[in-house]
């Protein structure tokens, strides 16, 4: 029995890794030094010269320390969540995030991640770590900002713990009845959008 000659270099036989699997492609690594942390650096130094020069040394010393104590202590916060998203990530198949978050999720994908943005508890340590866990697994732009705005809006944690017990029950109930529909509503704006922006990951291509 003959065998049948191997692909031609550079093309796959559509095994688990071809091209025609349907499995999302990785996005490109973000840079360290980027746009926003650039932004950031120059914001923070600003505001360092001006209270260096406005209020004097002492107040500089002062505000600096703070920060640094503000920093140690919210770094073990940081590093949990990220290593929750980073196990996140390699626990869970990237076509399942794809099939459940993805461009073709539909309807049924912004369910989801609205709904888990209104579960996840912590602030933003533990749901932006996880927003980039679910788009470099394969969800797409409208999912994630879904996922976002859920968080940001119906947080579950931060209505009961804050709003319950500040606010009369039935404004934080019209309040959330009327928030429901926008994390649905931006996710599928955004899907409808980013052929216009040009802002598609390259796992919707």
């Amino acid at each position: 029995m003959t065998h049948g000659a191997p692909p031609p270099s550079g093309e796959k036989s559509g095994g688990a890794d071809g091209p025609g699997d349907g499995k999302p492609k990785r996005l490109p690594r973000r840079r360290i030094v980027d746009g926003g942390f650039l932004f950031i650096s120059v914001v923070g130094i600003a505001a360092a010269l001006a209270t260096w020069w406005l209020r004097g040394p002492e107040i500089f010393v002062a505000v600096l320390g703070d920060d640094i104590w503000l920093f140690a202590e919210n770094m073990p916060k940081v590093l949990a969540a990220v290593l929750l998203a980073c196990w996140l990530r390699l626990m869970l198949p990237r076509e399942v995030i794809a099939r459940h978050l993805g461009a073709g999720s539909g309807w049924r994908g912004l369910l989801i991640a609205t709904g888990a943005g209104i579960v996840v508890p912590g602030g933003p340590m533990t749901a932006f770590p996880l927003s980039v866990a679910f788009l470099e697994g394969g969800a797409d732009r409208g999912t994630v900002i879904a996922f976002v705005t859920s968080w940001l809006v119906l947080s579950a944690q931060r209505t009961i713990v804050w709003e319950i017990a500040f606010l009369d029950p039935e404004l934080v109930l019209l309040r959330y009845l009327v928030s429901l529909p926008v994390p649905i509503l931006l996710g599928w704006l955004a899907r409808r959008a980013h052929g216009v922006l040009d802002v598609a990951p390259e796992a919707e291509r």
